[in-house]
């Protein structure tokens, strides 16, 4: 029981959020602000201060302007609570059980909520006010279902349903649900792509930005919406980070996708955040103009594939990810010399760290290979260039080979799948016939069923790789002329760059260096996308 006082200070608390816009007038923070007021005249209360969350949902406790007036509670600042009604409070029941009936009664804080007429005073409508906080947690959970109904709905007429838009962005004035570009945030974000496919690293690109003085997207969307936040903002204005950067580097919404569902909220109180399985999302394509290429998408996206590494200074090695060891397959690590601030050279990694046993050096200069792949993209990129028709017919032929290995040991092992898949569906048979007729005991049919339906499935899984194999090899000649046009870009190439390696290159593998009449001799294959190894 809350005892009298003679005196109270009292801290009047106000909250709407988006799912009460249904509300109307007499929801909004104004009206509640002006009803506590009244309240607090008519019965003589002094006003401590009043607590504003706009915009706050009522299942989450963690509210900036609630958790200060809990702070203020605690420390005995104010001793009477008065909310306009108990959903103003909260909507999750156990907490706001947790607040009302146990901390509230320990600090000898008194509760008022005007609308049910409930008063911890004189412990009025003990069973009124349980009853009423089951009803708005229900409430919300029901809101929150129908919300996300209409958002998923929403999502797949490929409508955007985010509060504010991405940066690079802004809302169509004429429709909420469809963006249209921002040009001077996008130029940013083609920026951002581009240093990172000409193979700049996070690290150094933030330090860029800054110097640069580019304005980052938190504090771009404060300057064009001053009304938005009520404090300032704690970032300054050129102060990028990583993060920042890896959030616009995987954004499928610069593609002119609209994309719903990447992440989901979890736990009693939806506190945590977690990623969803890609094959959860709601994807749909061209719903708005997009900023970048699906060209310069795939670029950035494969060297992140490749797990480009920056070194202490923010930088990366332009063959990142694509240098492998012919003897065991694995990447070859680069050698750095901080002293003279250059990549050296090249070497296994299974070497390095498990020894001869394992594998064997495979080790090239980095200027070595760099010469090697620079006249190779000139070679090639030359003889398209004077001989295209040439070029076209020898690739073809090349290719046509290549094919028909291909094609004809894929073929193989699809029969072979095919084949004992059906071995497997009569063996599985004659197991369940043995079983009813009570020829093998239940334990032994269930221990033998469960191998081959694992083989099965497996089987399963590899006969839709191949056909999918299959089904790419087909559109080999169109890689041919892909391949061509990409190629002729660069006959007149002077230097490498980590854009022109990942656009062109698939991989490299560096062979071990053999002693062949007293001569030394190290083989690098070039793997070229589209088209493989082409001799050329």
């Amino acid at each position: 029981m809350i005892e009298r006082e003679h005196t109270y200070r009292a801290a009047l608390y106000c909250r709407l959020s988006s799912d009460d816009s249904n509300l109307g007038e007499s929801g909004s923070i104004q009206t509640q602000r002006a009803l506590l007021t009244q309240y607090c005249h008519e019965n003589n209360f002094p006003i401590y201060d009043i607590y504003v969350d706009d915009g706050c949902t009522g299942t989450n406790f963690n509210r900036p302007e609630f958790t200060r007036m809990i702070k203020d509670l605690e420390a005995h600042r104010a001793n009477l609570v008065i909310v306009k009604d108990l959903s103003r409070f909260g909507r999750e029941y156990a907490q706001m059980g947790m607040y009302i009936e146990n901390d509230f009664e320990d600090w000898n804080i008194r509760f008022i909520s005007i609308s049910e007429n409930i008063d911890t005073l004189n412990g009025s409508n003990g069973i009124l006010m349980p009853l009423t906080n089951v009803i708005n947690s229900q409430y919300a959970k029901e809101c929150s279902r129908k919300t996300k109904q209409a958002h998923r709905a929403l999502a797949k007429e490929g409508k955007y349903i985010g509060s504010r838009p991405p940066f690079g962005y802004i809302k169509d004035p004429e429709n909420r649900h469809h963006l249209i570009i921002d040009e001077e945030a996008a130029e940013t974000v083609r920026y951002i792509f581009k240093m990172f496919c000409d193979g700049i690293g996070y690290v150094r690109m933030t330090k860029i930005l800054r110097e640069e003085k580019i304005i980052n997207p938190q504090a771009y969307f404060n300057r064009n919406n001053p009304d938005y936040y009520k404090t300032d903002y704690w970032r300054q204005d050129f102060d990028w980070h990583a993060t920042s950067i890896r959030a616009i580097l995987n954004n499928p919404i610069y593609l002119g996708q609209t994309v719903f569902g990447r992440t989901k909220r979890k736990g009693s109180q939806k506190k945590k955040t977690i990623h969803t399985d890609e094959s959860e999302w709601i994807v749909v394509e061209n719903t708005h103009e997009p900023i970048i290429t699906k060209e310069t998408w795939d670029l950035a996206h494969d060297i992140m594939k490749n797990r480009r590494r920056e070194t202490k200074h923010g930088e990366t090695h332009m063959f990142a990810g694509l240098v492998k060891c012919e003897g065991c397959g694995s990447a070859l690590n680069v050698s750095y010399d901080a002293r003279k601030g250059k990549f050296t050279g090249f070497s296994c990694w299974v070497y390095k760290n498990y020894g001869k046993d394992r594998c064997t050096s495979h080790a090239i200069g980095y200027k070595t290979l760099y010469n090697i792949v620079l006249n190779d993209i000139r070679k090639k990129a030359e003889f398209v260039t004077t001989q295209k028709s040439r070029y076209l017919a020898l690739l073809e032929s090349k290719m046509e080979e290549n094919i028909q290995q291909d094609v004809k040991k894929l073929q193989g092992e699809l029969k072979r799948i095919t084949n004992r898949k059906n071995q497997i569906d009569k063996i599985s048979q004659k197991l369940y016939e043995d079983r009813a007729l009570e020829k093998i005991p239940e334990d032994r049919y269930l221990s033998l069923s469960t191998v081959y339906d694992e083989e099965y499935t497996q089987l399963t899984s590899r006969k839709e790789e191949i056909e999918s194999l299959l089904t790419e090899i087909e559109t080999n000649k169109e890689n041919i002329q892909f391949f061509t046009q990409l190629i002729e870009k660069y006959s007149d190439i002077q230097e490498l760059n980590a854009r022109i390696l990942n656009e062109l290159i698939e991989k490299i593998v560096v062979s071990e260096k053999e002693i062949i009449n007293g001569e030394k001799y190290q083989c690098v294959h070039i793997y070229y996308k589209f088209v493989g190894l082409m001799s050329v």
